[in-house]
């Protein structure tokens, strides 16, 4: 059966499961969800930016999203759910110009007509992230942080727990995983920061102890509400490797996973490790030295593929979440492209102990196309000999 517990608990133990337990991360407002769910205020966007403007209710959004977020993973039957989020009662409302045409905290937002997601009109006002922060107003917060931190508000959660009940309600048990950050992304650090790992190290050290203790209590948090899978880490790498040297990883960012996979551990939880690029020059503290349960954003595209992961031994002592290309197969291949190298991923996944999970090596983004995700689902269906999904695009045998 779909959301079967033990399935996933006999692949993060490296024992053999009756299948391999499939995962996957969907992009709201992706078109995947219109066959499905029909298109609806928690399915496109520019339907929700529309009602927001118009005064949709807090509480008609929140169950539309979860309505339509249940839908969605139980047409799939998939064992591991990604936790839904929600929203503020006090959520920022869009006004409404002109045909497809917003405005928003004072910029102007049009639709992306290809890939049907809310954009800015004016492309030069997005500001990297690394121009966001300004190094003085950073300094500032971190001198004068006084231990204390705001906690989320208890309505975010409401979209999470409505999915739970309407999973109970029909028998399916799945495993939820939460997502959560303490710092350690260092793909996202401004140069500034970057350069505090030299040149200031106890600053950094200290921005490190400030951003913990929110994402600690959160943490606990998700664990509270029902996640038995916790996503933590956050990019550390680029095609060409980390961002900072492996002495600084094994220095800064080691002990914070470390602390990070310790308390997620105490929680009765585990513990996956998320980061595109390549990670090979960090292998043994990455993988090893972590203590991390799983690895999930599989780059196959940096070189992270399975054949290596299990040459090198990791697959033999860490569950692979992966690893379907989502750069280029899922984006730009045809459907019996994405079959076979479904097939072959899950061929190399039972070379392994039981630890592998079928999921794109990141999410069903914004250019994966939906016949190719249907595909994979086709594939991984035909290779354990399921029945076939109750619909499907045209073409796909």
């Amino acid at each position: 059966m779909p959301g079967c517990p033990e399935r996933v608990e006999r692949a993060f133990a490296h024992q053999a499961p009756d299948r391999t337990p499939l995962f996957e991360i969907f992009q709201a407002y992706h078109p995947i969800y219109w066959d499905i769910c029909g298109r609806t205020v928690a399915t496109d966007q520019a339907l929700c930016w529309d009602a927001m403007a118009e005064g949709i209710s807090w509480e008609e959004l929140t169950e539309a999203d979860a309505k339509a977020f249940f839908q969605l993973h139980k047409f799939f039957e998939v064992d591991i759910v990604h936790t839904p989020g929600g929203r503020r009662y006090d959520f920022e409302r869009p006004i409404k110009l002109g045909d497809k045409l917003w405005r928003l905290h004072g910029l102007d937002y049009t639709l992306n007509e290809r890939t049907r997601l809310i954009e800015l009109a004016n492309p030069g006002q997005t500001l990297a992230d690394s121009q966001k922060v300004s190094e003085t107003d950073l300094r500032k917060r971190i001198e004068s942080w006084d231990g204390t931190f705001a906690e989320q508000p208890d309505e975010i959660w409401e979209v999470f727990r409505r999915v739970k009940a309407m999973a109970a309600a029909e028998g399916l048990d799945w495993y939820y995983m939460g997502e959560v950050g303490a710092g350690t992304g260092v793909a996202f650090y401004p140069p500034f920061q970057l350069m505090w790992l030299v040149s200031e190290p106890e600053l950094l050290r200290a921005w490190l102890e400030m951003v913990k203790a929110p994402a600690f209590h959160y943490t606990r948090q998700l664990v509270a509400e029902g996640c038995r899978i916790i996503a933590m880490g956050g990019d550390v790498s680029c095609d060409k490797g980390p961002f900072l040297s492996p002495a600084h990883y094994h220095e800064f960012i080691l002990p914070v996973i470390q602390e990070h996979i310790d308390l997620i551990h105490s929680q009765g939880a585990l513990a996956v490790y998320t980061s595109d690029g390549n990670l090979w020059p960090i292998k043994q503290d990455f993988f090893f030295n972590s203590g991390t349960d799983g690895y999930m954003e599989v780059d196959k595209a940096a070189g992270m593929t399975f054949e290596r992961l299990i040459a090198e031994g990791i697959a033999d002592k860490v569950c692979i979440l992966g690893n379907i290309d989502a750069r280029h197969t899922l984006c730009l291949g045809t459907p019996a492209e994405v079959k076979a190298e479904v097939r072959r991923c899950l061929e190399l996944g039972q070379q392994t102990p039981g630890g592998h999970i079928l999921h794109a090596s990141h999410s069903v983004h914004e250019d994966v196309r939906v016949e190719n995700y249907y595909a994979a689902v086709a594939a991984y269906r035909e290779y354990f000999g399921l029945a076939p999904l109750p619909w499907q695009p045209p073409g796909l045998g």
